[in-house]
């Protein structure tokens, strides 16, 4: 018979298997998307990849619908699994479906009467580039509805913690969005018309792969709902959530569109490529977050606040150390990196990836406390006034813009505006969440953390300015800063119990296969 050590070890081990997973499909898909990148910009050239990514940003800034009705699927799928209530399953995932159908009809409509509009009238596109916009629009279109589609589904997989099967199913997409990307030189089409095709035919493939496993589970069964609450309990949940998701939409989408309106597509593009480094860095989190997401969730469902606890403070670590040990060489070499990675880039491009990863640090370490105000239906009273707050960034980028402030400047204000609203998430866990302390927050993470990158920075200094730029001094920075930070870590970043459970989840399992 189990004892309860035994099955937080087995838990434990679990979530470890699927965080390996997770970060193996992530170092993959990173270096496929990079390397699409360089031939989608090389395919495509300045104009035609800002012009795409302003259309596609008209398009998914409507996707928040999708990812927040996601995120809440997620988060009924999991309570009930733990509660063990294969019934309300069943119901959640019909109800998903009729909305999910629904959304996509109101979305499809509003699209291609309201979003047509905008594109037509208030976009800076060159006139000869219009009737390509136009199809690339379309295409966009296709892609988002199909996005949403695949949601009943996908929330299912990640309830079920079955990472390995969307490890595989996103690895399959993004290989397809690379094959998108190489037949922009081989097909002689416009170029612009055939990148955004090419994906659209890739979000077909990717929802039957979805909808096919899927349907491998007993609750992946269309029926009558029998509760019909159930519909009202993902409405409101998704409601207060939206609104949650407005900011991130605004800060992204709608930044790219003031970019455009106030600087032109050359400079959107310039923040294009900023934004691939931004979703290489948001693949990372999330492969972290999905293992975590699940267990957390259904240990506030069962109560375990113990368990909670330990899982919250192993993610905000994983996430921060990981991030600062990948994020420090990339700002000190970016200039090496871009040369590399794109051939000839503007300082501006230089300058926003700089400044758009210690954005995403800022705004990463949001996950674990979103998940707990998740878990306890407190959705209202947290994305009320801290995502109240965050909305401020557009009007403020506007303004700043009118005045004559350079390009770069929205980053900074995204910074400041995702630090205050950090301190507003902690305060408003504290009171939701009573076992919550923001003391032990600030010294077991926040105070630990500052230190640790203040020491590795001292330390990149003094690698960079004792040696002229190379690819030596590129290699020497991405070998000797993520060890510097792995030793300090282990030193005063995590805790003698801490360091055991990394023992016995990651390395000793990882030192059984190598013998075997």
């Amino acid at each position: 018979m189990l004892t309860n050590n035994d099955t937080t070890n087995s838990k434990s081990r679990h979530i470890a298997n699927n965080t390996i997973v997770l970060f193996v499909r992530m170092i993959v898909l990173t270096a496929i998307n990079l390397y699409a990148v360089r031939l989608v910009l090389r395919g495509l050239g300045d104009e035609d990849y800002g012009i795409f990514n302003t259309v596609i940003g008209v398009v998914t800034a409507t996707n928040m619908f999708s990812g927040v009705l996601a995120l809440a699927i997620q988060r009924f799928f999991s309570y009930a699994l733990g509660q063990e209530d294969q019934k309300r399953l069943q119901d959640i995932f019909s109800v998903s479906i009729v909305i999910m159908g629904a959304l996509s009809v109101g979305l499809f409509i509003f699209l291609e009467t309201a979003g047509l509009w905008f594109v037509d009238t208030q976009l800076v596109i060159p006139l000869e580039r219009m009737p390509a916009a136009h199809v690339a629009y379309q295409f966009s279109i296709i892609t988002l509805l199909l996005s949403i589609l695949q949601i009943p589904f996908m929330a299912a997989i990640f309830s079920h913690e079955d990472m390995g099967t969307y490890a595989l199913i996103s690895t399959a997409e993004c290989l397809l969005k690379l094959g998108a990307a190489v037949s922009i030189s081989i097909l002689m089409a416009d170029h612009l018309i055939v990148y955004s095709g090419g994906l659209a035919l890739t979000s077909i493939l990717v929802f039957f792969m979805y909808a096919i496993i899927a349907r491998g589970y007993k609750e992946c069964h269309f029926r009558k709902p029998q509760d019909r609450s159930l519909y009202r309990q993902l409405i409101t949940f998704s409601g207060w959530t939206l609104f949650g998701s407005l900011a991130s939409t605004a800060m992204i989408q709608g930044n790219t569109i003031l970019l455009d309106i106030f600087f032109g597509p050359v400079i959107v593009a310039a923040f294009g490529i900023a934004l691939q480094i931004n979703n290489a860095f948001n693949a990372l989190c999330n492969s972290l977050v999905l293992a975590f997401r699940p267990p957390m969730i259904k240990a506030f469902a069962e109560k375990s606040y113990n368990y909670l606890n330990q899982l919250f403070t192993v993610a905000n670590k994983l996430m921060l150390y990981i991030l600062i040990a990948i994020a420090l060489p990339l700002i000190a070499e970016m200039d090496t990196i871009l040369q590399i990675w794109l051939g000839n880039h503007s300082e501006n491009t230089v300058l926003f990836a700089r400044l758009i990863i210690v954005y995403m640090i800022c705004l990463v370490l949001h996950n674990p406390i979103t998940i707990i105000m998740q878990a306890s239906g407190h959705v209202k009273e947290y994305h009320v006034p801290v995502e109240g707050f965050m909305l401020l960034c557009l009007p403020l980028t506007w303004l700043l813009f009118k005045l004559g402030m350079p390009a770069f400047s929205l980053l900074l204000t995204m910074i400041g505006i995702t630090i205050v609203a950090h301190g507003i998430r902690l305060l408003c866990l504290r009171h939701f969440y009573p076992v919550f302390s923001i003391r032990n927050y600030f010294s077991t993470l926040i105070i630990p953390g500052t230190i640790i990158l203040g020491i590795a920075t001292l330390v990149t200094f003094l690698i960079r300015s004792h040696m002229d730029g190379s690819t030596l001094r590129l290699c020497l920075i991405f070998l000797i800063i993520p060890l510097v930070i792995s030793m300090l870590v282990f030193l005063i970043g995590i805790n003698k119990k801490e360091r055991s459970l990394i023992v016995e989840m990651i390395f000793k399992p990882l030192l059984k296969k190598i013998n075997l």
